[in-house]
């Protein structure tokens, strides 16, 4: 298998360029400490986020921990690319690529199918480009949000797929959606979107009406009116620590919110210029000769996970040339304090179950389908 990575470079330099920079705010009444009586957040289980910004090295980790995978055997077919899982309890949940069985549902640990669903299309409760939301709600599964229909739908415990009928607005003449979703109350969200600054994150309430408030400004701290493309991240939360984070793809950053202090926090590494990712060329950000620092998060209930890179799309390409392509996992508590940092020795699509203890990676270079990694 050849240059993978740079093929889904290419892939996403083709599609992200269609995206506009352009957003608006559908419902500005009131700001979050006007209305933080009505929410539903949990009380904190850890202390208020210790804001500002701060230095640190790959040494404030320690030691990386070497971790070989295992072969994890699974009976679900799916293509290794574009995809995406989350863990629900004992439910491994996974969206792949193809016309049927978008949706699966494997069981922990054994990694057994229970049930695939979703059918890729333009009717009535199809799919075209979903894209999985974790939920803490107990007759749910997932949310699902498909970028390209602008629509969120719920999976029940049943495995049933229904239409919320949340208000999405496509922002200006985009075709598709641009929108990372952490649920963060019961049929309440924040996501990160294009704004007009760039990229920012949102709350929003889809009941008892819609409600959408920019609440955080992604390029503020860069103050060089940076593109969409240069702010390109992952998002995640997590709902009872009333925690936010979003790690950024071209810049060795990661920031965590505290949403009930309205506080953040930034943790910057020393690492080389990515003079590119300061272009307003969005051609010159998403080449494959750009350094990829983070490009996937796994929010889990004590920790944070996200995959570091530190290499270019074409670097990465000659080590699945000569067999040596791995992945780094960096994990996090949800103040924002380095924990400890992985290396795996495979690349690929992953996920963190936390209860288990076990790293699951969906390898894009080898004939085994899936590893997973205890730590």
């Amino acid at each position: 298998m050849k240059h993978p990575l740079l093929s889904f470079g290419i892939l996403l330099l083709s599609s992200a360029l269609i995206f506009s920079c352009n957003n608006r705010r559908v419902d500005n009444t009131g700001s979050p400490t006007e209305t933080v009586g009505t929410v539903q957040l949990n009380q904190a289980e850890l202390p208020s986020l210790e804001p500002g910004e701060f230095e640190i090295t790959d040494k404030d980790f320690g030691e990386p921990v070497e971790l070989t995978g295992t072969p994890a055997a699974t009976d679900a077919i799916f293509s290794p690319f574009e995809l995406e899982m989350i863990v629900k309890g004992d439910i491994l949940i996974m969206k792949t690529s193809g016309t049927t069985g978008m949706i699966k549902f494997l069981a922990l640990p054994s990694l057994k199918l229970i049930r695939e669903i979703g059918v890729k299309g333009q009717g009535p409760g199809e799919l075209q480009f979903p894209s999985l939301i974790k939920s803490s709600e107990p007759g749910l599964l997932c949310y699902l949000y498909d970028l390209q229909q602008e629509k969120v739908y719920q999976i029940d415990t049943a495995f049933t797929i229904t239409e919320t009928g949340f208000h999405l607005e496509k922002e200006g003449d985009q075709m598709f959606g641009s929108k990372q979703f952490v649920e963060t109350g019961n049929r309440q969200f924040h996501y990160v979107s294009n704004s007009i600054t760039g990229k920012g994150i949102y709350r929003y309430w889809p009941d008892p009406k819609d409600s959408l408030v920019l609440v955080y400004d992604i390029e503020e701290g860069f103050k060089k009116n940076l593109g969409w493309t240069a702010l390109i991240g992952d998002f995640g939360g997590n709902r009872d620590k009333n925690r936010l984070a979003y790690a950024f793809k071209y810049f060795h950053q990661i920031r965590f919110y505290d949403l009930l202090a309205g506080s953040t926090r930034t943790l910057k590494f020393e690492s080389s210029a990515n003079a590119d990712a300061e272009s307003k060329d969005a051609t010159a950000v998403l080449a494959p000769t750009s350094v990829t620092h983070y490009w996937g998060m796994s929010p889990m209930p004590d920790h944070v996970y996200c995959i570091y890179s530190g290499r270019t799309p074409l670097e990465v390409g000659k080590e699945f040339k000569a067999g040596t392509d791995h992945i780094f996992i960096e994990q996090y508590d949800w103040n924002g304090h380095p924990v400890k940092k992985y290396r795996l020795d495979h690349w690929g699509y992953f996920c963190v179950d936390e209860a288990r203890r076990t790293i699951y990676v969906a390898a894009v270079s080898s004939e085994e389908p899936m590893f997973s990694y205890r730590f």
